[in-house]
């Protein structure tokens, strides 16, 4: 995905918004390491490639919800919007219907 990106005509697209999340401290699992390294990778990429980035790392739950409306401000009107996530996937006290 990130090389078609990095190629991606910046002509072809006015405004392009990306939110890039890593997450790699945890308080009741073990530490990632890449995720750290990823943030920095892809939001250069996307960067490069005429995006408007944010960036959420290692926030707490109130500072990523103030990212992710100030993200959601940015895509009103875009052309494209993307969503990046790096860390564990994990759901928890949750039913299944």
């Amino acid at each position: 995905m990130l090389a078609s990106v990095a190629t991606f005509d910046a002509s072809a697209v006015e405004r392009r918004v990306a939110f890039v999340i890593g997450n790699s401290d945890y308080q009741e699992i073990s530490a990632l390491k890449n995720p750290a390294k990823d943030v920095v990778d892809v939001s250069n990429t996307f960067r490069a490639a005429g995006f408007d980035v944010f960036v959420a790392s290692n926030l707490t739950k109130l500072q990523f919800e103030d990212q992710f409306r100030n993200y959601l401000a940015a895509v009103d009107g875009a052309d494209v919007a993307v969503v990046y996530y790096s860390g564990h996937g994990f759901q928890i006290a949750a039913k299944i219907s």
